[in-house]
């Protein structure tokens, strides 16, 4: 089916649904290593996962490996399912009357790809890495270098930050770069080394834009209490903000001294920044562009913490359950913020850093109650998700009452999108577990595609 009747516009807050009506983050003395993006740590295709945690961190294991995911872009495979044609309506453009009056002037544009890839897929193991994660002969190689991020004004109790940087061999000096930003980059994952041959043969084929990658380790500790959870897990745009005001500036200083003849600039242009994690990691990766896409439009997220794990006295009290389910749950649909939300009237379209009058009302009743606010059940923001959870996820099985089942939170997730009418795309993994290696290597190369369809680069 197309989806031809939201003719949705990337660069503006756009697309109607007709049947959401119905439900009515300072440079100090860095280390630096330069080194290239060959990949070191642990196999691409390893389906023993090596990830071990704690709350809602890698539980380990891929479920062995499979047969890859054909046709990247056009989400071939095991099938992406269509969305129904419910999804009529018309654009709303930012006040102001286009992007360039929310950021400021951009120096690329977006169009709409269409819903090629859109919708649900059911993956089935076992799970083998994708091709791209070993680089191809004759594909350009790219730089990587490591420094430390020593504090932050945003998030005054973090330690030493490590960050490491990946620049593509193709990029040119003061380029505005497109960049995806990576959540625990340097820990668990293997997210810095596993990537980068990946980045290489796809931008070599000119699948993706030629793009830098940062990943930034997160504040340490993990789950209800800890740094790590206070910047990933809060509901809020915070480490939106963290990101663009500390990290990338940080990368950019440092990219003069340990990469001169490529020293990067980072686009301003929404558009073109994305942002990548697994567990919370993916919950900070989400909220980054819904909170602030001002500033981040596209995203990945494996196994994301769409659960409660904040601490009781938080403006959302379940956490990031709250983006698809509100109580009373409903099991016939999605009723949480992505599907119907408060937000403000005069300026629906500026990016909130910590959660305000305008953003906590979870009903029409209490939102229009509060002095300049609107109740939200039409208009999308302007991001792309591609996500994904398995059958053996962390929670797998409880009841919704629990907020905890990070299986039911990601299928309430696909089922928000779908339902407002979202490019997104959704992996159901049958078998996987927890941010499953197996699993995100098989698909990450094929989500980067699908995730950047639409960017047209730098004018």
């Amino acid at each position: 089916m197309k989806n031809d009747n939201c003719s949705r516009r990337l660069r503006g807050f756009a697309c109607t649904s007709a049947l959401a009506l119905v439900i009515a983050c300072a440079n100090g003395d860095p280390y630096t290593v330069v080194e290239s993006s060959g990949r070191t740590g642990a196999s691409a295709g390893s389906a023993s996962g090596a990830n071990a945690g704690t709350s809602g961190e890698p539980s380990g294991a891929a479920n062995g490996s499979s047969t890859g995911i054909g046709g990247a872009a056009s989400g071939a495979g095991s099938g992406t399912a269509d969305i129904p044609d419910a999804n009529a309506g018309t654009d709303a453009t930012p006040a102001g009357g286009s992007d360039a009056a929310i950021a400021g002037g951009y120096d690329s544009s977006a169009s709409d790809p269409g819903t090629q890839g859109d919708g649900d897929r059911v993956l089935n193991g076992p799970f083998r890495a994708a091709p791209e994660f070993t680089r191809g002969a004759g594909v350009p190689q790219g730089t990587s270098f490591r420094f430390v991020i020593p504090n932050s004004t945003i998030f005054p109790k973090a330690p030493a930050r490590a960050v490491a940087v990946y620049v593509p061999s193709q990029y040119k000096a003061g380029t505005p770069a497109p960049v995806m930003v990576y959540q625990d980059g340097t820990n668990f994952y293997g997210f810095d080394t596993a990537i980068p041959p990946v980045l290489d043969n796809l931008i070599a084929k000119g699948s993706i834009p030629v793009m830098v990658a940062v990943f930034a380790s997160n504040g340490g500790g993990d789950a209800v209490g800890s740094e790590r959870g206070l910047e990933y897990d809060t509901v809020s745009g915070l480490y939106a903000e963290w990101a663009d005001k500390e990290l990338l500036p940080a990368v950019e200083k440092q990219s003069q001294t340990s990469l001169p003849k490529q020293a990067v600039t980072f686009t301003h242009d929404p558009e073109g920044r994305g942002s990548v994690g697994g567990s919370s990691g993916g919950a900070g990766s989400f909220g980054m562009v819904w909170w602030h896409p001002d500033l981040f439009r596209r995203v990945i997220t494996f196994s994301g913490t769409y659960v409660n794990q904040v601490p009781v006295n938080s403006p959302f009290p379940h956490g990031c359950w709250v983006y698809h389910d509100v109580d009373p749950y409903n099991m016939a649909a999605p009723n949480g913020l992505i599907v119907q939300h408060c937000e403000s009237a005069t300026n629906p379209f500026a990016g909130s850093s910590n959660p305000g009058p305008c953003d906590t009302p979870l009903s029409k009743t209490t939102c229009e109650a509060v002095t300049g606010c609107q109740w939200n059940t039409q208009v999308n923001k302007p991001i792309r998700i591609w996500h994904e959870s398995g059958t053996n996820d962390l929670g797998a099985g409880g009841a919704p009452g629990t907020y905890r089942n990070f299986d039911l939170a990601n299928q309430r997730m696909a089922a928000s999108f779908k339902l407002r009418g979202y490019h997104y795309h959704y992996d159901h993994a049958i078998g996987a577990g927890h941010v499953d290696g197996g699993a995100w290597h098989q698909t990450f190369p094929e989500a980067m595609i699908w995730v950047w369809r639409g960017y047209q680069g730098p004018k």
